[in-house]
């Protein structure tokens, strides 16, 4: 480790013992917490704070100098990713805080799944999957949960949709735990954490052919390749809905263009279709239920899902 010099610090004046004294190396500040020692405060590069407790046999010295060892301002290189993951979710919740204050709407719903599939993949078992969110002009702020009934498998996601005539485009956390990891939503530090960010964008042709295209890119999180890169996980899907004797249907295929979460390499990794039914069980009362058989032509699967909404 190097050592740093300290040259032409003020003088701590006697009896001012929450007067601070500015040196001028690190923005680093001097308080003194009784005879002879003083806690030093560090004002890092990245503009985070460190501190330390040193012993001195005099005030400082407009003269004088003292010596610290760099290993006090040093910071783990965790702690940059961490701070940015921090900000991230700040500035969703401020943002979700912010339209729900003007929200047009305000909306609660639950699904009840026999299993869960995302994007092809196997997430979880039965579940219920509660969501709550708010619409303001277009832009729509929701959090979107998944908990298992036998299992402590759990998703936790927070999402800003907006749209624009036809173009929506998304921003998305997602939190995941498993029943053999321990629950920290507050744990952020890229290669361990439950977070994943994502962004993307969506398009459909038009009302008359409303076929949509999306595309999905995780930017951040715990989203990496065996070689330690980061993996930049991406997912293209195509949806077409349509209906039948009023029966809402909808056609799907989504692929990942390279090595990521999804394959190991270009592959179709989903493909679909689904039906949506109102159920009408009293003259004003009706509970949507929903069907969906999905395959995974990359892990050679296929599922059969259903649920209800209320």
């Amino acid at each position: 480790m190097g050592v740093r010099t300290f040259h032409q610090s003020r003088r701590l004046q006697a009896g001012h013992r929450t007067r601070p004294v500015h040196l001028p190396h690190y923005h680093t500040t001097a308080r003194r917490a009784d005879q002879n020692r003083y806690r030093l405060y560090f004002r890092l590069q990245n503009g985070g704070y460190s501190s330390c407790l040193a012993t001195f046999p005099n005030a400082f010295s407009v003269y004088g100098f003292f010596q610290i060892r760099q290993q006090f301002v040093s910071l783990p290189p965790e702690y940059n990713k961490v701070v940015k993951m921090k900000k991230r979710i700040l500035l969703i919740a401020l943002l979700f805080c912010s339209v729900l204050a003007q929200a047009q709407d305000v909306f609660v719903t639950a699904d009840f799944v026999s299993s869960y599939i995302w994007r092809g993949m196997d997430s979880g078992n039965a579940s219920v999957q509660p969501s709550l969110g708010v619409n303001w002009k277009g832009l729509t702020a929701y959090v979107w949960g998944s908990t298992e009934f036998r299992h402590k498998n759990n998703e936790i996601d927070l999402s800003l949709e907006y749209e624009y005539r036809n173009l929506t485009l998304y921003a998305n956390n997602y939190f995941t735990q498993t029943e053999e990891e321990p629950f920290k939503y507050f744990n952020y530090s890229s290669h361990s954490t439950g977070h994943t960010f994502e962004v993307g964008a969506g398009y459909m042709i038009s009302e008359k052919f409303p076929l949509s295209v999306s595309w999905y890119t995780t930017f951040a999180g715990n989203d990496y390749r065996e070689n330690g890169k980061r993996a930049w996980s991406s997912y293209c899907e195509l949806s077409y809905p349509f209906s039948i004797k009023k029966v809402d249907l909808a056609l799907e295929a989504g692929f990942t263009p390279w090595d990521g979460m999804y394959s190991d390499k270009f592959n179709v990794v989903n493909i679909g279709l689904s039906a949506t039914k109102e159920l009408k069980i009293t003259s004003t009362f009706s509970l949507p239920i929903f069907g969906k058989v999905i395959a995974n032509p990359y892990e050679e699967q296929v599922y059969f899902v259903v649920g209800l909404t209320l």
